[in-house]
C-alpha cells in the first residue's frame, strides 16, 4: 500500500512538473536556437509519457474494470497493467541521455569536426534511436512474457532457461546502467577539461589586450555552454543514484548472490521512478530556457507587465577592421 501511494503520488508530481518544463520549452522563443533544445525537449517528452501511463497502469490495478472481453483485457494488459509504455519511455530516456552526451562531446572537444559534418538530419536520429531502444528492451520483452488469464493481467520473465534468464539480466545491466554510467564519466570528464583549458586562454587574451566585445562574446558563449553541460551532469547523475539499487540488486539475484525478497524490487523501482519527477526540477532549476521564459511568465501574468524574453544567443564579436577603427577615432580624441 506504501508503495502504491508513493508510486502513485511520483507519477502526479512527475506529470505536473514535466508539463510545466515543457510548456517552457515548446513556448520559448530561445527553444528553436539549438539542436540540443530539442533533445531536451524530447527527454521532458519521454518522462512525461513514462509519468501519464505508470499514473493510468497503478489506476487500472487498483480498480480494474470487470466483465471486460478477452480483447479489451489484453489491451488493457499490454498497454497498462505491465507498464509497457512506462518502461519503454523510461529506456528510451536513459539512451537519451546517452545522445546528449555524445552529442555535447563532439561539439565541444572535437569542435571542427562537428561544424563541418553535422547535419539536421543527425537531431532526427537522435529523437527515433531512443524509441527504437525503448520498444527493443522493454515494449517487445513485456508484450512477449504478458498473458492474460482468467481475465487477470501476469508479466512472465524473458528466458526459459536459468541461463537465458541470467544472460538477459546482464545485458540489461550493461545497456540500461554501465553503459551509458561510462559514457557520462569519460563524456564529461573530458568535456570538462576541455572547457576548463578553454577558460584559461580567454584569460590569457584578456591579458593580451583583445577587444572587450570578442571578448564578452566568446564569454557569453562558454556561459551558456557550460549551462547546458551542468543541467545535463546532474541528470546523469540523478539517473546514476536513483538505477544504482534496482540494477545492482536484479543483476545479484541473477547471478544468485543475494536471494529474491517480494518487497524490494518494487521499493527500488519506486527510486527509478523518482528520476523521471527529479529531471524536470533539474531543468527548471538549472537550464536557462526554462528559468528564463518562467520569469516573463511571471511578469506577465503577476506582475501586469509586458516583459520581452531575452534572446540566449551570444553577442556577436564586431569585425577586426571595425574594432581597429574604433581604436584609431579613441586614439584621434586623445591626441586632437
Amino acid at each position: 500500500m506504501v508503495i502504491n501511494v508513493a508510486t502513485c503520488t511520483i507519477a502526479v508530481v512527475g506529470f505536473l512538473a514535466n508539463g510545466y518544463v515543457l510548456l517552457a520549452l515548446i513556448f520559448s522563443k530561445n527553444s528553436r536556437s539549438s539542436n540540443i533544445n530539442a533533445f531536451i525537449t524530447h527527454q521532458t517528452i519521454l518522462d512525461l509519457t513514462a509519468c501519464i501511463f505508470l499514473f493510468a497502469g497503478l489506476l487500472l490495478q487498483v480498480h480494474r474494470p470487470t466483465g471486460m472481453s478477452d480483447s479489451l483485457a489484453f489491451f488493457v494488459c499490454w498497454f497498462f497493467e505491465t507498464n509497457a509504455i512506462s518502461i519503454t519511455a523510461g529506456n528510451a530516456s536513459i539512451c537519451g541521455l546517452v545522445i546528449i552526451t555524445v552529442e555535447r562531446y563532439v561539439k565541444i572537444v572535437h569542435a571542427v569536426t562537428y561544424r563541418n559534418h553535422y547535419r539536421p538530419w543527425m537531431t532526427r536520429l537522435g529523437i527515433v534511436l531512443p524509441w527504437i531502444f525503448g520498444i527493443c528492451m522493454g515494449l517487445i520483452p513485456s508484450w512477449a512474457t504478458a498473458k492474460v488469464v482468467r481475465g487477470r493481467c501476469y508479466r512472465g520473465t524473458v528466458g526459459s532457461t536459468r541461463k537465458l534468464q541470467l544472460a538477459w539480466n546482464i545485458a540489461k545491466f550493461l545497456l540500461q546502467y554501465a553503459g551509458p554510467l561510462a559514457v557520462f564519466v569519460f563524456g564529461y570528464w573530458k568535456i570538462l577539461a576541455v572547457i576548463r583549458r578553454q577558460r584559461k586562454q580567454v584569460g590569457h587574451h584578456q591579458t593580451q589586450g583583445t577587444s572587450n566585445a570578442a571578448t564578452a562574446a566568446e564569454i557569453a558563449s562558454k556561459r551558456s555552454e557550460m549551462n547546458v553541460i551542468k543541467t545535463v551532469v546532474l541528470v546523469s547523475v540523478s539517473f546514476a543514484v536513483c538505477f544504482f539499487c534496482v540494477r545492482v540488486y536484479t543483476i545479484l539475484v541473477a547471478i544468485r548472490a543475494v536471494p529474491p525478497m517480494g518487497q524490494l524490487f518494487p521499493l527500488f523501482s519506486v527510486f527509478t521512478y523518482a528520476s523521471r519527477c527529479l529531471n524536470p526540477f533539474i531543468y527548471a532549476t538549472q537550464y536557462e530556457v526554462v528559468r528564463r521564459w518562467w520569469k516573463v511568465m511571471v511578469y506577465r501574468l503577476v506582475c501586469r507587465q509586458h516583459v520581452e524574453e531575452a534572446s540566449m544567443t551570444a553577442p556577436s564579436a564586431p569585425p577586426v577592421g571595425e574594432i581597429q577603427q574604433t581604436q584609431k577615432i579613441r586614439v584621434n580624441a586623445k591626441n586632437p
